[in-house]
């Protein structure tokens, strides 16, 4: 391991123990089930709306749903999503007086339901979301527990596992990108001009877990790849990838085994994955970086900003290979105030990188580091996420 760079960086990723305890906003859920036979009104204190967009989903706001005469205060996403199943969109919420949105609720719930039921999940005292009476949580705090056995298990007991900053939690959905530092990779000849003379350009290996506590999202796990200079990452998608169907492979009995087993499969093809990541560097794209940037974003429906982005993020590039590139889209994932799920489809763009082909009328990119001939057939087709 290049121990500097490992060292400088390291105080900007997060440790098991403070992953665990971001997860605790959000476990552990108690159920309840509303229907026309409880009886249901809500509070909504004026002027709550305007503190919508400043806050956390997971943090309580302005809003109480009482329960056959028991007050419970609500979050922001379970007040949003009380509205939103009756009919009220989120942006209809969000800009409208609570006492309107507050009629609406008391209308529909006390009197509207007619066979209808709901499935309140709470943490703690508050309500935190609403969810169709059929979703059984997958706790992410099992999950995470099983996918570090899992790493565990191929790399040793005391295997040190870190978390990315770029992470997200929240009822709808949770992203944790662990990092195995001891298990890394120097790309050669990268050519990046973030790299210190006389330092290499590493990388390490990990497991993207993907989980929505109330089933808006498929239970995955995935690879990542980390790079320590600038801490960019990539999500890439691989045979050995584990998607958990609730429909197909059942609901919570065998879905936490299911996690550990995957961990395993998904960290023994990354050293395939990484070769592809270190042929990039030899792919020259001097000329024709306009066409496979025009490709990438059509392929992908990148957003006009985020172009911007990346193409700043090119400016001070020492070469133009499709490594560069890479690299351009992934650190554009960092930028302080980025969403999280741009942030997500931009790390994926950059994991679908190595395995993808761009084929434009001036450039043929194909895998494995080799550039066609103009009249070759593509025998690839790029996988869009």
């Amino acid at each position: 391991m290049s121990a500097p760079v490992v060292a400088q960086m390291r105080d900007s990723l997060l440790t098991l123990d403070q992953v665990h305890q971001r997860l605790q906003a959000t476990e552990p859920l108690s159920t309840d089930m509303v229907n026309g036979d409880r009886k249901i009104t809500f509070k909504l204190d004026p002027g709550w709306e305007t503190s919508l967009d400043t806050t956390e989903g997971t943090e309580a706001v302005g809003a109480v749903m009482r329960i056959d005469g028991t007050d419970h205060r609500m979050t922001k996403d379970a007040a949003i999503q009380a509205a939103t199943q009756v009919g009220m969109s989120a942006a209809y919420v969000k800009k409208t007086p609570g006492a309107l949105i507050e009629n609406h609720l008391n209308y529909h719930y006390g009197a509207g339901l007619d066979g209808d039921e709901y499935k309140v999940l709470s943490v703690g005292e508050n309500i935190a979301a609403f969810t169709r009476p059929n979703v059984v949580p997958f706790s992410n705090l099992q999950l995470l527990d099983n996918a570090v056995e899992g790493i565990c298990a191929r790399y040793g007991a005391n295997a040190e596992i870190l978390a990315d900053y770029k992470f997200m939690n929240t009822l709808q959905q949770t992203d944790i990108r662990l990092i195995v530092p001891e298990q890394d990779r120097i790309i050669a000849n990268s050519g990046m001009s973030d790299v210190p003379e006389n330092a290499t350009d590493l990388w390490s290996a990990g497991i993207h877990l993907t989980n929505s506590l109330i089933g808006k999202k498929q239970t995955a796990v995935e690879a990542y790849l980390f790079r320590w200079w600038c801490t960019n990452g990539c999500t890439t998608t691989m045979d050995e990838a584990g998607v958990w169907s609730r429909r197909v492979d059942g609901q919570e009995e065998d879905v936490y085994a299911w996690a550990r087993d995957s961990v395993e499969s998904v960290l023994g093809g990354l050293e395939h994955r990484f070769d592809q990541v270190q042929a990039l560097t030899a792919l020259d794209v001097r000329g024709n970086t306009a066409d496979v940037l025009k490709d990438i974003y059509s392929q992908y429906e990148v957003p006009v900003s985020q172009r911007e982005t990346i193409r700043a993020e090119m400016m001070d590039a020492d070469t133009l290979t499709m490594y560069t590139i890479m690299q351009a889209i992934t650190r554009s994932a960092n930028l302080e105030g980025m969403d999280p799920r741009r942030a997500d489809k931009l790390m994926r763009i950059g994991g679908d990188i190595p395995s993808a082909v761009f084929d434009t009328l001036k450039a043929k990119v194909w895998r494995e580091g080799n550039s066609a001939q103009p009249a070759s057939q593509n025998p690839y087709e790029i996988v869009s996420i």
